[in-house]
Parts: structure tokens; sequence; C-alpha cells
């Protein structure tokens, strides 16, 4: 299939929300990178421990990364697995690791007037301490 050169800027858009915010947001342990990528109404989905399903708002999210926490000796990874966008809504699988913990996550974004944000997030994260 042939890609125009919209479906192309639009992959580049959200790869670079990816990347500038949530990727950064990691690396620096500074939510206030995740306030260019996560919607207002933005949910984290996850499995617990003991199987049960947690959902986990931006508040909270954003209380797990103080700036002031930073350590500069780790080295986050990101890959991007894929995007797939149909209109204006898509997915996207990434990789986020470094050396104390590995992440599967899996993002559902909307383009809302006209800016790509992630609205949901699952995970599947190991550590590897």
């Amino acid at each position: 299939m042939v890609k125009t050169m919209t479906d192309v800027q639009e992959l580049e858009a959200v790869k670079r929300i990816i990347m500038d915010h949530y990727h950064e947001g990691h690396a620096k342990h500074d939510y206030k990178y995740y306030e260019g990528a996560l919607h207002k109404e933005w949910k984290f989905f996850l499995l617990t421990p003991e199987g049960k399903l947690a959902i986990i708002d931006k508040e909270k999210y954003y209380a797990w990364y103080d700036p002031k926490d930073y350590d500069e000796n780790l080295h986050w990874e990101t890959e991007i697995y894929n995007v797939d966008i149909t209109g204006n809504v898509g997915s996207a699988k990434i990789r986020l690791e470094c050396e104390r913990v590995q992440y599967i996550d899996y993002f559902n974004l909307m383009k809302i007037e006209g800016k790509w944000w992630i609205v949901h997030k699952i995970s599947h994260g190991n550590k590897k301490e």
C-alpha cells in the first residue's frame, strides 16, 4: 500500500509525541514532559501483581515522576515497534527500558483539534533488578 505524504506526516507526528514527550518524561524522570502527550482524560490500565485490573489517572501517574529523583546513570531506550493510524485514531506499540526495568506499552491515540494525544495506555513491565 502506497502511503501519501499526509500518512507519512501523521506517522511522524505520532512518533514525535512518543519520543519528545513520553520517552523524555521517563528519561528525565519529569512528569512535565508528559503534558505534551497525555490527553487530559488519559488513563493507564494495568494488571497488579495479583492479576487485578488497576486504572491510574494522570494525577497519580505524575506523582511517580519527580525530577529530583532523576538518575543520570540510567540510560533509557525507546523502540517504536509499530504505529497504526486510521483517520484521526491510532495505536502504537513501544518498548521502553533502562537498566532497571523494561516496559512494553500499548497506546491508543486520537488526533483532537489538530494534535495527536495518547488517550489510553496499557503496559506490561518487568523489573531487571
